[in-house]
């Protein structure tokens, strides 16, 4: 009878006793999870800084020629005018023109370019441009200008 009562109290206390020690495995585990995920998260600086250098990335990463422009449009020749973005910052433009009959390059022009978030600011000679990243991906940037002018430019010539 006794061992029939033993056997009775430790059949309600083992699976207490599993099912406390099991509670408090949760319990750790729910703690490290929100730790791991506390520390884990980025801040928007860390955001921002990305993304800048993102953009930068993908401005630099090889020509980019003009596609189209609102208002106004590009000649199929001014579509072959390149703007070459480096990581000094510096700027390598090379503009086409068909005035004389006949789509002829101009030749290529160097200058220096910063990058300020979205903003693009552009040194051409004497002229400072001024544009805004509205959009940039690996195959298409587009920017409005100073004067409110929406450019897109891609990366196939022509």
């Amino acid at each position: 009878m006794l061992k029939r009562g033993i056997r009775k109290v430790l059949s309600r206390i083992i699976p207490l006793f599993f099912n406390l020690k099991t509670m408090k495995t949760i319990k750790h585990l729910s703690m490290l999870f929100v730790i791991l995920f506390a520390f884990n998260c980025s801040s928007d600086d860390d955001s921002n800084s990305n993304n800048e250098q993102q953009t930068e990335d993908l401005l630099t990463s090889s020509k980019w020629y003009q596609e189209s422009k609102t208002p106004g449009s590009f000649s199929d020749c001014e579509k072959n005018t390149s703007f070459k973005f480096n990581t000094d910052n510096s700027i390598v433009v090379e503009s086409f023109d068909d005035g004389s009959g006949t789509c002829q390059s101009q030749g290529t022009t160097t200058s220096s370019y910063t990058l300020n978030g979205t903003t693009l600011t552009i040194t051409l000679g004497s002229d400072i441009i001024t544009a805004n990243i509205d959009n940039i991906t690996s195959t298409m940037l587009t920017v409005t200008d100073n004067s409110g002018d929406t450019i897109v430019f891609d990366k196939t010539q022509g």
